[in-house]
């Protein structure tokens, strides 16, 4: 009898047991993990996700500044490209360079600017008697007319430049047509005033340059070539000096006067030619 209500207590445990599998075990399986799997799900969408974002930005940030970097020493070559390219223009332009007279010239570098008020009227050049150089000699560069030596040493020489307000140069109008005499004149430095101070007159330095005595009856064109005309015997016939910007009757009325804008960036000197008629060419 006791081994009878044993088998039935067991064949009833057997049959709760298959009913809670096949009913209710799976779910409270589902209900066990749920806390963890839960727990997995606000970590990946709070925390994880934020993480993430943080590991990008600080990706992003690190590509962006290697990017940034590469972009400044992009635009540090493209500077030097282009320094490196007008350099090239400049030498090429300097080698191309042909003084329009039958003369003796000389390359020089320009090794300090000299003046008053940090107004350029003079330059140092790096070559000197022992170059053959002597005063009087003009100096010019491809764009036109510099100067002339005024003083000379061994190794280096002086340039009065034709803005100095004492500098004079014999010049005439490059003007097709018109007669001699109606334009030619005497080009003075800037600044440069009849019965003005000496002293005062450094300071006009970046005025135009002044041509005088021109003809009262002739009327030149703006942006007139100007050249050197020859008389004197100071300057060779021919070299560019500047181009005319306006002109006007002085005012005694006896002769007209113009305001020329040098041909030559005194500031941007680098390299000049020195020439003269003593002698046969020179490299």
């Amino acid at each position: 009898m006791k081994r009878s209500k044993i088998w039935v207590w067991l064949l009833v445990l057997s049959l709760g047991v298959l009913t809670l599998w096949r009913g209710g075990a799976r779910d409270l399986a589902r209900e066990a993990v749920y806390p963890v799997a839960n727990a997995r799900g606000w970590f990946d969408r709070t925390v994880w996700v934020r993480a993430r974002a943080i590991f990008a930005r600080s990706g992003h940030a690190a590509r962006n500044a290697m990017l940034e970097r590469d972009v400044a020493r992009l635009r540090v070559l493209a500077a030097e490209t282009a320094a490196l390219e007008a350099e090239v223009a400049r030498l090429g332009k300097l080698l191309d360079f042909a003084p329009p007279v039958a003369c003796r010239w000389l390359a020089a570098p320009v090794l300090s600017r000299g003046g008053t008020s940090g107004v350029w009227q003079s330059v140092r050049l790096g070559k000197g008697s022992l170059h053959g150089v002597r005063p009087g000699d003009p100096v010019v560069v491809p764009d036109g007319l510099v100067g002339r030596v005024t003083d000379v040493s061994a190794h280096t020489s002086e340039v009065m430049l034709i803005t100095d307000p004492n500098s004079r140069v014999a010049c005439e109008l490059d003007a097709p047509g018109a007669e001699v005499g109606l334009v030619r004149g005497i080009l003075y430095g800037g600044g440069a005033r009849p019965g003005a101070d000496p002293k005062l007159t450094l300071l006009y330095v970046v005025d135009p340059l002044r041509l005088r005595y021109l003809a009262r009856e002739y009327d030149p064109a703006p942006r007139t070539r100007v050249v050197s005309s020859g008389l004197g015997q100071t300057f060779p016939k021919g070299l560019t000096v500047g181009y005319l910007l306006e002109s006007r009757l002085e005012p005694n009325g006896l002769s007209r006067e113009a305001s020329v804008l040098p041909a030559v960036d005194m500031a941007a000197l680098s390299e000049v030619f020195i020439l003269s008629a003593r002698g046969s060419h020179a490299p």
